[in-house]
């Protein structure tokens, strides 16, 4: 049995490349059973910091809201440094290319160790605040782990339209969504992308034409339960705030109504 608990590392073998401080990594976890054979991982990657090249990790674990107090399911969540290339701006290279497949198998390792006993990934949920959202559009279009559970928020800014389609990437998530939805019921999944018309609108209400289309073509019975936990809806809470208060309640429910107005519960 392994009691919750929380750690920072350092020079992360699968972060290797990324520019930026030490410790780039934070990983957090719930009681887990010692019968558990296998948990689920969340991945959360962070967006841009006013402290540019000198952020340290731990400026982004509060905003994250990757808080497990309300998840029954044994989880194991995992917060990488971004990779800083310029001014205030972030992005991941390194979990490109399936490299996050890698980052996975590093976090199973890590806690397998710790646990004394193998340990699998059950449900992969992948989240992401502000400019780590674009980043995980495309870290989703080629690794082979697929995450179960989408959540992104205020992140969908799209591309820069001096340099093509600034809706490029709205296909990555027709595929994802058809393949998640094909999985339902006996598979849930979710995808959840509170967002600010100034900064994400037009990316964000593109992937919330898809989700109503895929939801029209789905099994009439099963309408209901996909409305709630496939949504694309309008923050409550400034932006830098939406995934502190959302992803601590997403965790617990994916599709719970998102408390906006209220004092968090976690």
């Amino acid at each position: 049995m392994l009691e919750p608990g929380e750690a920072f590392l350092s020079n992360t073998p699968a972060l290797a490349a990324h520019n930026g401080t030490q410790p780039d990594l934070f990983l957090r976890w719930n009681h887990i059973p010692e019968a558990a054979a296998a948990v689920d991982v969340v991945i959360f990657l962070h967006g841009f910091s006013q402290s540019k090249g000198e952020m340290q990790l731990s400026e982004k674990v509060e905003r994250s809201g990757i808080i497990l107090t309300g998840r029954a399911r044994p989880t194991l969540a995992v917060l990488p440094r971004g990779n800083w290339i310029r001014h205030y701006y972030y992005d991941f290279p390194a979990l490109l290319g399936g490299g996050i497949d890698l980052l996975l198998a590093f976090g199973l390792h890590w806690l397998s160790e710790r646990r004394g006993i193998p340990t699998a990934l059950d449900r992969f949920i992948l989240g992401a605040h502000s400019g780590g959202g674009m980043p995980a559009i495309d870290i989703i279009a080629d690794t082979q782990a697929q995450p179960d559970e989408l959540y992104i928020f205020d992140g969908l800014y799209g591309r820069d339209p001096a340099e093509g389609d600034p809706l490029e990437g709205v296909e990555v998530v027709d595929r994802w969504l058809t393949e998640r939805f094909a999985a339902e019921p006996e598979r849930f999944g979710a995808l959840r992308v509170p967002f600010i018309e100034r900064e994400t609108g037009a990316f964000s209400r593109a992937v919330g034409r898809l989700v109503a289309a895929h939801i029209e073509a789905a099994d009439e019975a099963l309408r209901p339960a996909l409305t709630q936990r496939y949504r694309v809806e309008r923050s409550g809470v400034q932006h830098s705030q939406i995934a502190r208060i959302a992803l601590p309640e997403l965790l617990a429910d994916p599709a719970v109504d998102i408390p906006w107005y209220v004092l968090p519960r976690f």
